[in-house]
């Protein structure tokens, strides 16, 4: 066993760092690994704070995908198929939040998912789907530079696409080498800028369905009643949850901002109380409008390319509306340029809770007295940097597809064993007679156990949905292990480097008794519960005030 302590070194742990507002005083992060080493490698700082979380959290949700994959959603499955695909994918996100933010109240820690697999289920799990997401978040950014470079000919198609690729990346890499404070800054006004992009498209979509527009007509569900409603079946359906989980993300964001929140308690609640429910409306909102302007057999979804194949331009175009359309390209324009600021951040910090575990190399743990884990964004941005540049060469967009599957498929394995580490979760409340949950401000996920049950099942179902897809493809009929691995190369990805990490480490299952539920779990403090006594003794129209001001 002594090769694979090389590979897979032991555990290490963290020292304190200094709170960004209280110089000289401890700031407990909490990470969980404290319990395994005893090399010290700095701490993250606590300096998120509650606007951050529940504005990023809803922004996070809201990228390219819902404007531009809706399309390919609708062309290869149909309007019925796409409202029942996103409505469940949406339902999902809901019960993914209370889930996460449960965890995350308990133990805020920046490991989040890895973390929660490793304490409640096995730590090669952790290691497989670590792997995963790192790889999955890691080709994301990719993406963003792809979709800088389609956004940019709208105007111009003069300049090389290394170069636009190139400026990405430079954006990207700057803002993180500034303290955490200023990513959580820029994020929150990107954040900022989408939900106003959204709020435009629906009032707009909106009026278009009722016949604005000089050339626009009224929408009475034509395209319902005189086009197939469900295309392919079930897989239609999973289709379109996949394009679904692509454009909101796993959510796993969430929960490590939460290992870097000042007031867990106070942030994590507030923004799953609020951001669940405004991204099922306002996702579904999206979703209806494009199923009711845009027919699934217009040509433009399927010959059309970018931020022009999007069924929102095109119901614009249709309407004859003018500047709204160029709107959308600017504003997507500066989405695409900081778009890589989050899958750095997760990935980056995936990578560096694996070292801290003892999973990778423990130089990739060290964290420096700005916060930023320096050596896991310097090896991410390695592999970023490559996969970005992919795109510049003749395969990079086949090459690319294989990536977007990848990440798609992870996230949603990534919700099924969030789902079991829930349920994990409570099975050692309930085996060790644990009152962790019953702390004062502690927070309970509601509707348990069906959210997760929900879920996992929903989760994994979708994945044989999608492994049906992978064997016999929408539009095809021969088996080709190409389509296969091209559709579904994510799943098999995260079995194997479980079953690896196992096998080498001989790792075992946690019993429910053994479980630790100490470590990592961060008390209530006397300035905490001060804070949020005051809070809550407040009139209820101050606290939904609140939501809406989104003041720390």
């Amino acid at each position: 066993m002594m090769e694979s302590k090389e590979i897979f070194p032991e555990p290490i742990t963290e020292i304190p760092s200094q709170d960004d507002d209280k110089v000289g005083t401890v700031n407990p992060v909490g990470e969980t690994l404290n319990r395994h080493g005893e090399e010290y490698v700095g701490k993250y700082r606590r300096s998120f704070r509650s606007r951050h979380i529940q504005i990023v959290t809803l922004g996070s949700n809201i990228g390219s995908g819902l404007f531009i994959s809706t399309g390919k959603a609708l062309r290869n499955a149909g309007p019925g198929n796409m409202i029942i695909g996103y409505t469940t994918v949406m339902t999902m996100v809901v019960a993914t939040l209370q889930v996460l933010t449960e965890l995350t109240v308990a133990f805020p820690v920046s490991g989040s998912l890895i973390d929660y697999a490793d304490r409640f289920i096995d730590p090669a799990l952790a290691f497989g789907i670590g792997f995963g997401e790192w790889l999955a978040w890691t080709t994301v950014l990719a993406a963003e530079g792809a979709a800088f470079n389609v956004i940019i000919q709208y105007w111009t198609d003069a300049v090389p696409v290394a170069a636009w690729m190139t400026i990405i990346l430079i954006i990207t890499f700057g803002i993180h080498a500034c303290p955490n404070r200023v990513f959580a800054e820029v994020q929150y006004a990107t954040s900022v800028l989408k939900v106003v992009v959204l709020l435009i498209f629906i009032f707009t979509s909106a009026a278009m369905v009722g016949g604005a527009g000089p050339t626009g007509k009224v929408h009475d569900g034509e395209y319902w009643r005189d086009l197939p409603a469900f295309l392919h079946n079930v897989k239609g359906t999973c289709l379109c949850a996949i394009y679904a989980i692509w454009g909101v993300g796993d959510q796993v964001y969430v929960g490590i901002m939460g290992g870097e929140t000042k007031n867990v308690r106070h942030s994590m609640p507030r923004a799953v109380k609020s951001v669940g429910v405004r991204v099922f409306f306002f996702f579904m909102l999206i979703v209806v409008f494009i199923t009711l302007l845009v027919p699934l057999n217009d040509p433009r979804l399927l010959g059309g390319s970018g931020i022009n194949a999007s069924p929102l331009v095109i119901a614009l175009n249709d309407a004859g509306i003018r500047g709204i359309p160029e709107l959308l390209n600017a504003s997507f324009l500066v989405i695409s340029a900081t778009g890589g600021l989050e899958p750095l951040y997760i990935a980056s910090r995936v990578m560096r809770h694996m070292a801290l575990s003892g999973m990778l190399p423990k130089k990739l743990a060290q964290v420096d007295n700005k916060g930023r884990p320096t050596w896991s964004l310097f090896v991410t941005a390695l592999f970023t940097i490559t996969f970005t540049y992919i795109n510049c060469s003749n395969t990079g967009s086949t090459i690319f597809a294989w990536f977007s599957s990848v990440a798609s498929t992870i996230f949603m394995t990534a919700w099924v064993v969030l789902a079991i580490c829930s349920i994990r979760f409570h099975a050692a409340i309930r085996a060790q007679k644990s009152t962790i949950l019953e702390g004062k401000y502690m927070y309970k996920a509601r509707f348990w156990p069906v959210g997760p049950i929900f879920l996992g099942v929903g989760a994994f179902l979708v994945l044989v949905g999608l492994f049906a897809d992978a064997l016999y493809p929408v539009g095809g009929t021969n088996l080709s292990a190409y389509d296969f691995f091209m559709t579904y190369l994510g799943v098999p990805l995260v079995v194997v480097a479980t079953i690896g990490y196992k096998v080498i480490r001989r790792t075992k299952i946690r019993r429910a008794s053994e479980i630790d539920l100490v470590t990592g779990h961060q008390p209530l403090t006397e300035e905490q519960e001060k804070f949020l006594d005051h809070y809550y003794s407040q009139p209820l129209w101050r606290r939904i005030w609140s939501y809406i001001s989104t003041s720390d």
